[in-house]
Formats: structure tokens, C-alpha cells, sequence
């Protein structure tokens, strides 16, 4: 497992890195792909291994030489009895007597193993999923439960104490399952049990064989991984299909381990002592990796490169912001906005200056450079209102022009003599020549030459005309500058909001605009550049990792129920579980449009 996790630590960051490269974005993604992926296998990896720890823990508390001190007891004798059947099944009952020399105490707790753990003849770890059956303390208050796949019981009373000696008696049926050697038969057992922290004292095991033994080898280990042999330091007697092994020079702390190798098919028959829980739970995970990556090869894997070639500018005119949303992948910061200010002034827009005021710190104006010719005006008082007198002579009936038709019609609404003043006299004028000619109306007075006469002495004609010239001017000069995109016109028209010159730490309304450019881009780009399908199936993906992930973790420390000859599966899924996190990260992916960009 942990072999999978380096691979995918050494490998997995360089494939971003290189991904990132070809996409133009070299540092950040990676970075935050090391952080992200850095806490989530960590923790998985911390997951993992803190089973292993713990146990590793659990052999350096009960070392013989690092024995903890047991509270308040010592044990005096310890017989267990085995009456071992000719399917494995074994009759096990266990006599404890126990000296309470402090007071306090309400009973004791014993662990069984439903796993047997140990090392063979050739030197490798096996393991055996044994069944546990009517496990109990015979006159006695007990309760069964299961610590850390150990079956524990707890005998005594929570309203009784016990102080001096003792006698508590266990019995259990315990299920060893079909005998998995071939050439031989075995039969093992872990006698005592660990973790009880004081000397156990006159250990006694006594085996009932269901057949002779003659000829049989036992040896008896001080360890359950069959590494301290401890025949020198035990008596062996065999009577017939009878073992007794009592203690001589031995100082007992946990398991005593014997062995007795068998002829071949000692053992008749014996039972099948898995499940089915892991074995398919590894099978859904391994199905659901391929799926993950079939998905992968339909919706996430990356469109064809284009040829990359030199450009001075962005491509379709895109701005700074939205190229920057495309390289950090749909990331928005105030640095895009920023780079809008940036980019206007690149394009002749604006006027960035840095200016300081006395001893406080330097500040940012800006200046909005292309400013339009303000229209002159003159005094209104300097010149008179242009007025027109006029009669109306007969209907607008045959009158060819409608607009006319329609003017003098709304002129004599009140009377057949209107006096036209401002806009209406202006407006008038359009008509004038056509009216009169057709003798629909006379003109019975125009004060034109006089409001000539006094714009004329005012000069307006002269501002007038410089003022289209600087106009023409302006015009023609907007049309030589860049086209500003909608992005900048949102930030060029936010800075600009409370004046043509700004300083930016002062503009006080400015801070909206990040809030329109974010919501600008993801509106133009978020499906434009980005595949919406490609996307949900990423969440989808890392989804399916994380419950794959959980279901592994279930089935492997909480049920591990699947036949160890089978427990390479076991492997295969975590691979797979780091597969469907590898697939669900790489699951995004461009649009052709956004590859292209």
C-alpha cells in the first residue's frame, strides 16, 4: 500500500506540472495540487498505517522486557484444556485463578483472537479467520463484545467487588476451519492471551486430539510469530492422543504458542471461515477504477494540442482577465481586475502616475487620457430668442409632405396667428420655404438676422467650429486605439465614475467592479472554455474515489472477512482507489474552443 502512495506522490505532481506547462500555467495549480493532494493522501496514508502503529505500540508495551504492571492482581495458575474435534473444531476451556490483593475491583477482561497470525515453516506470515461460538463464563456475570477484531469478554459485576482468590472459568468453541497445508496437517494455538501485565504463574495447557499423535512433532514458542522456541523450558508429556505442556524454567507474560505437525488428512473435513463482504467490495472498487477511467477516455481526456505559435496579441481579442481566468483554470483574483487597469493604459486609455504627498506614502492616480471637447456655450442673456410671427392662409389637405402636413396641422390648434419661439422656430425653418410657397401660411415677422447678428458679435461661430474640429480630432484618434473589451469598459467605467482624475486608494465606490468582472467572466467563460459535462463528471468521479476509498478502509480494518490466499485483491483495490483520485482530478477538461485559446 504504502508502495502505491510514493508512486502516486512522485508521479502524479510531475503529470500536473507538465499539464500545466503546456497550458501556460507553470506554478500556482501546482502548488495548490501539492497542497491539496498532500493533505488528502496524507491522511489516508495516516489512516492506513495507524492499525500498524498501534499494534506495533501493543508489542512494545507487552515485550517481556517492558512488562506493564497489572492493577491489583497477580495470577496464580492458568490451565487451559482443548478438546480438539476431527473437523479442527476445538473445545477450549479455561481456568484462571486470580489473587486480588487490592480491593476495588469488579472482574477481568480476556481477549480471543478471531484472527491467527502467525509465521510457517517457510518463514511467512500466514493468517487464519477462526469462528468463535458461544463464548462464556460459567457462574459468573459476563459480557461479550469485539475490540479491534478480538473477541472480548468481561466477567464480574458492577455492583460487586472481589478481593483474595478467584476462579473464573471460560469456555468457547473455536473454529480453526479446513486445514489450508498441503503435504501435512497443523494444528496451532496461542494459549494465555496477551496484555494481562503480570507473570502468569503454573501455565498448564491440556490437548484432547481426536487421534493418536504418535510419531507427531511439537514444539512450543514464547511468541506467537513462532520465533522463541521454548521446548527446553516446558515439559511435554503425550499419552496416547493426550499433550500436557506445563511450565518449568519459563517466566510467562503473554502467549505460549505450541505447534504439532500432522500427517496429511488428520483432519477431515472443517469449515470455509470467510466472507464475501471484501471480496466484493474489492471487485466493485476494481469495476468502478475502469469505469472511472473509461469515463476519463470519453469526457475528461484533453482534446488534440494545436500547433503553438507566436502571437503579439491574445487571441480573439481577448483581455488580460480572461486570458488569466483560462491559465489558472477558472480561478478569479483581484489581479484580474487589477491587470485591467494595466491593460487599458497599455492601449492609450488611461494615465497611471505615482505621485507623493509630503512624507506619506506614494499614492495611485489616474488620469483618463482621451477626454472629448466640451460643446461651447454662450450667454444666453448676449443673444435674443428667435421668434417667428405666422398666419395660416388655408388647410394642409394637398400638402405633399406628411411632416409638414403634420407640423402646421399642431401649429393652429388656438387661432389662425401663432407666434413660434426656441425649438419650435428651429424646427419651423425645415418647412418654411415649402409653407410659403404653397400660401398655407405668410410669415408676419422673423427676428433671424438680428439672433445672427448677435451670435456673430459673440464669436460663437468661431467656437462652434473649433469645437468640431476638436471633435473630428477626437474621433479620429479613438479609432486608431485598441477596441476596448466588456471588461474594460466595466472597470473603465467604474474608475471614472466620480471624476476624470482618481486616485485609486480613495475611490471609495471602486470595489464593485472586482464583483462585476468575476461575474462577467464566469458568464462568458465558464462553459465556453470549460466542458459543463466534463466538470460534473469530475465531481462525480471524486464522488465514486471518495466512497471507493471508504468502502476499502470498511472492508479491509472493520469486516476483513476475505480468504487470505485472495488478499492480493486487497492491494489491487487501494490501487484503484488512488486511480479513481488520480482520474478524478485529470477528469476536467477544455472546450476545443478553449484548447485552441
Amino acid at each position: 500500500m504504502i508502495f502505491f502512495v510514493i508512486i502516486f506522490f512522485i508521479i502524479f505532481p510531475l503529470i500536473i506540472n507538465k499539464s500545466n506547462k503546456k497550458n501556460g500555467n507553470k506554478d500556482t495549480s501546482l502548488k495548490s495540487y501539492y497542497i491539496t493532494v498532500g493533505m488528502f493522501f496524507g491522511f489516508i496514508l495516516l489512516v492506513i498505517l495507524l492499525p500498524s502503529i498501534s499494534k506495533g505500540l501493543n508489542g512494545l508495551i507487552n515485550d517481556d522486557s517492558k512488562v506493564a504492571v497489572a492493577d491489583g492482581f497477580t495470577i496464580e495458575g492458568y490451565e487451559v484444556i482443548l478438546d480438539v474435534g476431527i473437523d479442527n473444531k476445538v473445545l477450549v476451556t479455561e481456568n484462571i485463578d486470580i489473587n486480588f490483593y487490592e480491593s476495588g475491583h469488579h472482574g477481568i477482561y480476556k481477549f480471543t483472537p478471531r484472527w491467527l497470525e502467525y509465521t510457517g515453516k517457510d518463514n511467512k506470515v500466514l493468517k487464519r479467520k477462526s469462528k468463535i461460538i458461544d463464548y462464556r463464563a460459567i457462574d459468573d456475570n459476563y459480557t461479550v463484545d469485539v475490540v479491534n477484531k478480538k473477541y472480548r469478554i468481561k466477567i464480574g459485576d458492577a455492583y460487586k467487588t472481589v478481593y483474595g482468590d478467584h476462579k473464573y472459568v471460560i469456555k468457547y468453541t473455536y473454529d480453526m476451519g479446513k486445514d489450508p497445508f498441503k503435504g501435512f496437517d497443523e494444528f496451532i494455538f496461542h494459549a494465555f492471551g496477551d496484555f494481562w501485565g503480570t507473570e502468569i504463574k503454573n501455565p498448564k495447557i491440556v490437548v484432547h486430539m481426536p487421534k493418536s499423535i504418535n510419531g507427531a512433532t511439537i514444539n512450543v514458542f514464547k511468541d506467537k510469530y513462532r520465533k522463541e522456541y521454548a521446548n527446553n523450558l516446558v515439559n511435554k508429556e503425550v499419552d496416547g492422543s493426550t499433550i500436557t505442556i506445563t511450565g518449568k524454567d519459563i517466566k510467562l507474560f503473554k502467549s505460549l504458542t505450541f505447534d504439532i505437525e500432522l500427517p496429511e488428512g488428520y483432519f477431515e473435513g472443517g469449515s470455509w471461515n470467510y466472507g464475501w463482504f471484501s471480496f466484493i467490495v474489492s471487485l466493485i472498487v476494481i469495476g468502478l477504477a475502469i469505469y472511472i477511467f473509461l469515463t476519463w477516455l470519453k469526457y475528461g481526456k484533453d482534446y488534440d494540442k494545436k500547433v503553438p505559435t507566436v502571437e503579439f496579441y491574445a487571441p480573439d481579442d481577448l483581455s488580460s482577465a480572461e486570458i488569466g481566468y483560462i491559465y489558472n483554470n477558472r480561478h478569479v483574483s483581484k489581479k484580474l481586475t487589477i491587470s485591467l487597469i494595466i491593460e487599458l493604459a497599455s492601449k492609450g486609455y488611461i494615465k497611471i502616475d505615482e505621485i507623493k504627498d509630503g512624507k506619506k506614502k506614494s499614492k495611485i492616480q489616474i488620469t483618463k487620457t482621451n477626454i472629448p471637447p466640451k460643446e461651447p456655450k454662450i450667454d444666453k442673456d448676449s443673444v435674443p430668442t428667435r421668434t417667428i410671427a405666422i398666419q395660416k392662409l388655408k388647410e394642409a389637405d394637398d400638402l405633399l409632405s406628411h411632416n409638414a402636413a403634420h407640423f402646421l396641422n399642431n401649429c393652429f390648434k388656438h387661432g389662425e396667428i401663432e407666434q413660434l419661439t426656441g425649438g419650435t422656430a428651429e424646427i419651423f425653418s425645415k418647412y418654411k420655404d415649402e409653407l410659403v410657397e404653397g400660401k398655407y401660411i405668410e410669415v408676419l415677422s422673423d427676428n433671424e438676422r438680428a439672433v445672427n447678428l448677435a451670435y456673430e458679435k459673440s464669436g460663437y461661430d468661431k467656437l462652434l467650429a473649433a469645437y468640431e474640429k476638436d471633435l473630428q480630432k477626437y474621433e479620429e484618434k479613438l479609432k486608431t486605439l485598441p477596441k476596448k473589451t466588456s471588461l474594460e469598459n466595466i472597470v473603465y467605467g467604474n474608475l471614472f465614475s466620480v471624476g476624470d482624475v482618481v486616485i485609486l486608494s480613495e475611490h471609495a465606490s471602486f470595489y464593485k467592479t472586482f464583483g462585476e468582472v468575476e461575474k462577467e467572466l464566469e458568464t462568458s467563460f465558464q462553459n465556453k472554455v470549460h466542458e459543463d459535462k466534463s466538470r460534473k463528471k469530475k465531481v462525480k468521479a471524486f464522488v465514486i474515489a471518495i466512497i471507493t476509498l471508504i468502502l476499502s478502509l470498511v472492508s479491509f480494518y472493520l469486516i476483513e472477512d476475505m480468504d487470505p490466499s485472495w488478499s492480493v485483491l486487497y492491494f489491487i483495490s487501494f490501487g484503484c482507489v488512488l486511480i479513481n483520485m488520480f482520474f478524478a482530478f485529470v477528469m476536467g477538461r477544455k472546450t476545443e474552443y478553449g484548447e485552441a485559446i
